[in-house]
C-alpha cells in the first residue's frame, strides 16, 4: 500500500470536486495543469477538478484573493494569501515554491538619476486599485521600491509617491496580465513621475526599450532576503477542513506538482512555452524575466529560508497597513502533507 493510501482508505464519497487557481506567474501548478497531469490524477477517482478561471460568478473568481472556496488549492503570490489568512479565512500553508524573477527600478533614459540616493526627493510612481481586496500590485510594488531605497541609504520619506489610479480587475483566462504594470509605465514616460517599480517578463521586456533605464534589478541581489516580495516565496494553500479531512488528497495534489517540477528540470523549453502561455509575454522575456535556472526553480519545500521569508513578507504588510490583524506564520504552515507526497513521489 503507498504512503499516501495508508492516510486515509481511497474514497471520493465526501469530495466530488475539487478548485484550483494559480496566478499568471511561473507555478509548478501551471506546469502540471499544461500536461494534464491534475484532471489525470484526480479524475481515476471520480474527482472532477474546476478552475477558478472558469467560475461562473465573480464571486468564485475571487475566491483568488479571499479564499472562502472550499476544495480551492491555490499557488501564487504571497499577499492575498497572507491578507486573507490576516482577514480570518482558515486556510493552511502546506508548501512554498521560489521562482527568483527579475525586479527592476525604471527610470526615463534622459534622468539624471543615475544610482539609488539619486532618488531622494523624486516622484515615484506607486499603483493604487481601486476595490474590495487586498491591493496587491500597490503592496508587491512599495515592497520593491522600499528595498531599493534601502539598497540606497534612503527612507521612504526621501521620495514623494504618487498615486496611479486603476480598477481591480476579476480573474480570468485572458492575458491582459501581460500588461500588468502599463499604467505606471504610461505615468513614467509622460513624466508625471521619475521612477516606477516592475518586475517578472514584463519588465524584462520593457528594460529593452530605448526611452528607459533600468537604475537597480533588486532580483539579482545576492541575499535572498532582499528579493522578498509576492513572487519571493510563493505558498500553495487550502483550507483546513480540506487538509484536515482529507490529508491524502491534499498529499495526491502536492505529489502532482512534485512530478511537475521534475518534469521541468528536463524540458527547459517547453517551460519557457509554458510560463510565456501564463504571463502573456514572448519566450524571450521569460528567459530574461526569470534566468537560465527557470526550469529547476518549482520545487517545492518548506525550508527554513522560505519560511523565514513568507514571515518578513507578512510583518512589511502588517507594518504597511496592508493587513491589520497578526498571525503566527509558523502556525499557519502544516507540513505533513508534503512530508506524505515526497515519500509517495520518492523526492529528497
Amino acid at each position: 500500500m503507498s504512503s499516501l493510501a495508508a492516510v486515509n482508505s481511497p474514497r471520493t464519497d465526501d469530495v466530488r470536486e475539487l478548485w484550483y487557481t494559480r496566478c499568471p506567474v511561473p507555478t509548478a501548478s501551471s506546469v502540471a495543469l499544461s500536461l494534464g497531469w491534475l484532471e489525470k490524477e484526480f479524475g481515476t477517482s471520480g474527482i472532477r477538478v474546476n478552475s477558478l478561471r472558469d467560475g461562473d460568478s465573480d464571486e468564485v473568481k475571487n475566491a483568488h484573493f479571499h479564499h472562502r472556496l472550499k476544495g480551492l488549492f491555490r499557488e501564487g503570490g504571497n499577499i492575498p494569501p497572507i491578507w486573507a489568512k490576516a482577514q480570518g479565512q482558515d486556510t493552511l500553508v502546506v508548501a512554498l515554491t521560489w521562482v527568483d524573477e527579475r525586479q527592476a527600478i525604471f527610470v526615463r533614459a534622459d534622468s539624471n538619476i543615475r544610482k539609488l540616493p539619486d532618488l531622494r526627493g523624486r516622484n515615484v510612481g506607486l499603483p493604487l486599485q481601486v476595490g474590495g481586496r487586498v491591493d496587491f500590485a500597490r503592496a508587491m510594488s512599495l515592497h520593491g521600491i522600499v528595498s531599493a531605497l534601502i539598497l540606497g541609504g534612503l527612507r521612504k520619506s526621501d521620495v514623494a509617491f504618487h498615486d496611479i489610479v486603476s480598477e481591480q480587475t476579476v480573474l480570468s483566462n485572458t492575458t491582459v496580465h501581460g500588461r500588468f504594470h502599463q499604467p505606471e509605465l504610461d505615468a513614467l514616460l509622460d513624466g508625471r513621475v521619475d521612477a516606477i517599480y516592475a518586475k517578472g517578463a514584463w519588465a524584462a521586456g520593457i528594460s529593452t526599450d530605448p526611452r528607459l533605464r533600468t537604475l537597480v534589478d533588486i532580483g539579482a541581489h545576492p541575499d535572498p532576503l532582499v528579493r522578498i516580495n509576492n513572487g519571493t516565496p510563493r505558498p500553495v494553500t487550502v483550507d483546513r477542513d480540506t487538509a484536515e479531512r482529507r490529508p491524502d488528497i491534499v498529499a495526491r495534489y502536492l505529489a502532482t506538482l512534485l512530478r511537475a517540477a521534475q518534469w521541468a528540470r528536463a524540458h527547459a523549453d517547453e517551460v519557457v512555452d509554458i510560463v510565456a502561455r501564463e504571463v502573456g509575454r514572448e519566450a524571450d522575456d521569460v528567459r530574461a524575466g526569470y534566468g537560465a535556472a527557470l526550469s529547476t526553480s518549482f520545487g517545492l519545500d518548506l525550508s527554513p529560508l522560505r519560511r523565514q521569508g513568507l514571515a518578513l513578507q507578512k510583518n512589511f504588510l502588517l507594518e504597511e497597513g496592508f493587513i491589520t490583524r497578526d498571525f503566527d506564520v509558523d502556525a499557519w504552515i502544516d507540513p505533513r502533507p508534503l512530508a506524505l507526497a515526497r515519500a509517495e513521489v520518492g523526492h529528497d
